[in-house]
């Protein structure tokens, strides 16, 4: 009896040990299990954070753009403003130059200097031809401000096709690249933004060479693009064109392009 006690003893012992044994090894695969099922979960949050902040990055560049295009809109209406005023001034000048010019025909008693004898007025007085062309760049600048981009580049195409070289030519052919360029016409666009070189005094210059790089960067020509971005960069250093070429010239540069 007494020798069998200690046996019995030994074999508990034993029979512990190892039911431990098989716990901890068991509790030892369950944690791996719990552990590897923790890092899915924490892979699958941090892919949709990724993708949250992608779709957060490509709406903040679309806003981006949107602003930049409303700024520019917003731009060539304080020009326009500016252009009319300045006509208006001109047309003052010119009526006020017409009036002399009547006053001293009846003084000399003559119909000259394009001077109607049955009317006492002008053939064709000046303030007709100055109403007509602001009629047609403001109907076609109406269109590109309402989105109708499609009836805005006729209007503009009109304007250039009566008033090649007439006081609102310059913004005309930017504007006409303007809506090619949003309809995704960009042959045309760069050709539209290429011509406004043809004013060498029109304050479009800038903007119009930037454009031109954004057309050529849309048809893939970034050597180009690069080349008129640097371009504008070098010949207006203060411009607000010059700031934005320098953030198209380092995207280019990010994209490896």
């Amino acid at each position: 009896m007494t020798m069998r006690r200690p046996f019995a003893v030994c074999l508990l012992v034993a029979s512990l040990l190892c039911g431990g044994a098989a716990q901890a090894q068991f509790g030892g695969t369950q944690s791996n299990k719990e552990l590897e099922a923790r890092a899915n979960q924490a892979e699958s949050r941090l892919q949709a954070l990724e993708a949250r902040l992608n779709q957060s990055l490509v709406d903040l560049q679309r806003q981006i753009e949107a602003s930049q295009q409303d700024l520019r809109t917003l731009r060539g209406q304080v020009d326009e403003a500016r252009n009319e005023l300045e006509q208006l001034r001109q047309q003052q000048r010119d009526l006020y130059a017409d009036h002399d010019r009547r006053l001293l025909a009846i003084e000399n008693g003559a119909a000259a200097g394009g001077v109607s004898p049955a009317t006492g007025g002008l053939a064709n007085p000046p303030d007709v031809v100055f109403a007509d062309e602001s009629a047609v760049y403001g109907e076609a600048f109406a269109a590109m401000k309402a989105g109708r981009y499609e009836e805005a580049a006729r209007g503009f195409e009109t304007y250039l096709a009566k008033y090649p070289r007439g006081p609102r030519a310059d913004n005309a052919t930017y504007w006409l690249g303007e809506a090619q360029f949003i309809q995704q016409q960009y042959d045309p666009a760069l050709k539209s933004f290429q011509a406004v070189a043809a004013f060498p005094e029109s304050r479009r210059l800038a903007e119009a060479l930037l454009r031109v790089g954004d057309c050529q960067a849309a048809l893939k020509a970034f050597r180009n693009a690069r080349t008129s971005y640097s371009k504008v960069v070098s010949t207006w250093p203060e411009s607000e064109a010059a700031r934005q070429a320098r953030m198209r010239i380092e995207k280019l540069n990010a994209e490896g392009r």
